[in-house]
C-alpha cells in the first residue's frame, strides 16, 4: 500500500518502520514540527511536510498517529480524505476519524512503543472500521505488519486499554519506585532483572493468580514486619506496600474459596 503517515512520535515511527519492512511504501510523513517530519521521512525513505494543505491527496491509507486529543482537531482541519483513514488510539472512539470521506476506523497497537528501540517489536493490533470494506482493508494491512490482529469495537478497545495500563504502565511505575529505593539504599536495581524477566515469562503458560509468591501470600508476618520497619523512612512506598499486601491476601482468599 501507499501510506501517508500523520505524526512523528513513538507510534508513527514504529508503525512506519513495520510498514516499510512489510513492503508498503510511506509516501509522506506529516508533522507540525518540520524537522521532526523530515527526520522520520529520511528513516522511511519518504517525503515530508509540516503543512496540512500540502498533504498528498492520493494514497491507499492514511494513518493518524497523533496524541488522543489531537486526532479530532487534525481530522477537522484536513477536511475530506478520499481514501481510508485510521487513527491509532486505543481509548478514542472510532468516530474520531470520521470525515467527509467514506472509510475510516482504528488501528491500535496494544504495545508499549519507543521510537529509540533498534529492534522491531512484535505487535498486537486491534482494528475497527465504519463499514465492512473499511474493516477488511484495515484488517488486511494489520495482518501484514502484526503478529496478532483482533477486530475490536470502541468498548472492547477501551477495556483492553485499561488492562494494558494496569499490566504495563502501573507495573513500570513499580519498577521506577523500586529503582529509586535501590538507589537510596545503595543497592543495585540491575540485580533484580532476572527476577523481573522470570516473572513475566511464567505468564506465557500459567495464570498470574497461580504464580504469586512472597511473604504476603504466605502470611509471613515476621518478614512483613521487617519490611515495614525499613519502610518507615519511605511513607509513600509504605502505603504502596500495604495496599498490595492487602490485595494479594484478599485475592488468595478468594481463590481458595
Amino acid at each position: 500500500m501507499d501510506i501517508i503517515l500523520i505524526g512523528s512520535g513513538n507510534t508513527a515511527t514504529i508503525l512506519g518502520r513495520k510498514s516499510l519492512a512489510a513492503g508498503h511504501r510511506i509516501i509522506q510523513v506529516y508533522s507540525r514540527q518540520e524537522e521532526h517530519a523530515r527526520r522520520l521521512a529520511q528513516l522511511l525513505n519518504s517525503g515530508s511536510t509540516s503543512s496540512v494543505t500540502a498533504i498528498e491527496k492520493k494514497a491507499d491509507l492514511m494513518i493518524v498517529a497523533l496524541s488522543d486529543d489531537a486526532i479530532k482537531t487534525f481530522i477537522s482541519t484536513v477536511g475530506k480524505i478520499n481514501f481510508p483513514v485510521a487513527h491509532t488510539a486505543g481509548a478514542v472512539s472510532l468516530d474520531a476519524a470520521k470525515n467527509p470521506g467514506d472509510s475510516y476506523g482504528v488501528i491500535w497497537p496494544l504495545q508499549s512503543l519507543r521510537r529509540e528501540i533498534e529492534h522491531l517489536p512484535a505487535l498486537t493490533l486491534l482494528v475497527d472500521g465504519n463499514n465492512p470494506q473499511a474493516r477488511e482493508l484495515f484488517m488486511m494491512f494489520a495482518h501484514s505488519i502484526a503478529e496478532i490482529v483482533l477486530e475490536a469495537d470502541d468498548q472492547t478497545r477501551l477495556k483492553y486499554h485499561l488492562a494494558a495500563t494496569l499490566v504495563n504502565n502501573f507495573t513500570n511505575c513499580l519498577y521506577t519506585v523500586a529503582e529509586k529505593f535501590c538507589e537510596k539504599e545503595n543497592i543495585s536495581f540491575a540485580v533484580l532483572q532476572p527476577l523481573v524477566e522470570e516473572t513475566a515469562m511464567r505468564m506465557r503458560n500459567i495464570s498470574p493468580s497461580e504464580t504469586q509468591t512472597g511473604p504476603a501470600i504466605r502470611n509471613d508476618r515476621l518478614t512483613m514486619d521487617k519490611h515495614l520497619h525499613v519502610l518507615k523512612a519511605y511513607p509513600d512506598l509504605l502505603r504502596i506496600y500495604e495496599m498490595f499486601t492487602f490485595e494479594i491476601q484478599k485475592t488468595a482468599l478468594s481463590v481458595k474459596r
